[in-house]
């Protein structure tokens, strides 16, 4: 006899009753099955987005390697508070080719424009790179044209953050490579630039080459990523738009200058290269 004849005996046993309350219990019974497999779907799809976002937050800032190159979540943790001075020190750590210290950088460059008489303000670079051996060369770069021609780094960095062409930049502000040859070399020879890249053993992770021209600040700062803001020895929060930047310098001041009262622009910029506004 099929299954489908014995279904039909053994609710024709029942009286009404009976039948209605198997009927019922039937059905919930499918449903909490229907429930529990689109419940186990749903987990799984879960844990899958979970795994995703996982992959992509390896790469924050906290204690990670990879710390450079993706936003993190705010930390609840209370930031520290940054002390005031009649000179603050504002420090920027960033990788050259980092997409979020671009965009941090053309936050910083306005204020940096505005406060530069008023404060000692620069940039400093991250003591590993996750952007291949150009990282390091435009690290490098940029580092003597700080060191030799301070004047002209502004200039430059707004060029090369706008685009990704250090040749045309370096023409831009009366600079060559061949002018730059001195430092670089020397640099190189003095932190063992062009060594530790060669020698993957030394690498961080076995994955990011040494770069360690800032690297004591690095270790004095607790520097895990790029961007780092540091003003007056402490690590920062500010918000990456010209106006935040220069907030947060300005509350380091034990007497602002007539300099803060001026409004930047509060809008931020895209990451990566590129002067267009979010």
């Amino acid at each position: 006899m099929s299954d489908k004849m014995n279904y039909k005996r053994f609710f024709e046993l029942l009286d009404t009753k009976s039948a209605l309350i198997v009927g019922v219990v039937g059905g919930l019974l499918s449903m909490g099955t229907i429930g529990f497999v689109v419940m186990g779907v749903l987990v799984l799809q879960n844990r899958i987005d979970l795994s995703g976002a996982n992959k992509t937050n390896v790469q924050k800032y906290n204690n990670s390697p990879v710390a450079a190159a993706v936003p993190q979540p705010q930390d609840t943790a209370p930031s520290p508070v940054v002390p005031k001075s009649d000179r603050p020190k504002v420090e920027l750590f960033v990788m050259s080719y980092c997409p979020y210290g671009l965009q941090m950088e053309k936050a910083y460059l306005p204020a940096w424009d505005l406060l530069k008489n008023k404060a000692d303000i620069d940039v400093k670079f991250v003591s590993y790179a996750m952007h291949g051996k150009k990282e390091i060369d435009e690290n490098t770069r940029q580092y003597c044209i700080q060191k030799n021609y301070q004047e002209k780094y502004i200039s430059y960095l707004n060029c090369f953050t706008g685009e990704d062409n250090f040749g045309k930049c370096l023409s831009a502000v009366g600079l060559s490579d061949d002018k730059l040859a001195s430092c670089v070399s020397a640099t190189d020879k003095q932190f063992n630039i062009s060594g530790n890249f060669d020698d993957q053993s030394k690498w961080l992770s076995g994955r990011y080459p040494i770069y360690a021209v800032n690297g004591d600040l690095n270790d004095k700062y607790s520097v895990q990523g790029s961007p780092t803001l540091v003003i007056n020895g402490v690590q920062a929060e500010a918000g990456r738009t010209p106006e935040a930047v220069k907030q947060a310098i300005c509350n380091a001041f034990n007497n602002p200058p007539a300099e803060c009262k001026k409004q930047l622009a509060n809008s931020s910029f895209q990451p990566g290269f590129g002067l267009n506004a979010q």
